[in-house]
């Protein structure tokens, strides 16, 4: 409902704070999981991501964030 009523009260106004906001928690997101890739970069990657990316399983919870807080053609940019 919360949803009907933004839509209904919104024209095609682009609201750039919320989308400075939602960029932002993005860069921090993929900021830490490149920086957990570094930190445990001496270790065997286990865990697999898109397109056969191996990493470290420390860096699971950095990569789960990155992939909730990032467009997917960010995360994965070979997709269409």
């Amino acid at each position: 409902m919360a949803l009907e009523a933004y839509a209904a009260g919104s024209s095609d106004k682009v609201h750039t704070d919320v989308l400075t906001k939602a960029r932002g928690d993005c860069y921090k997101a993929r900021d830490a999981f490149y920086a957990c890739l570094e930190k445990h970069c001496d270790k065997k990657p286990t865990e697999i991501a898109s397109v056969g990316l191996l990493y470290p399983v420390e860096c699971k919870p950095s990569r789960d964030q990155f992939v909730k807080q990032c467009r997917s053609s960010w995360v994965n940019p070979n997709t269409n």
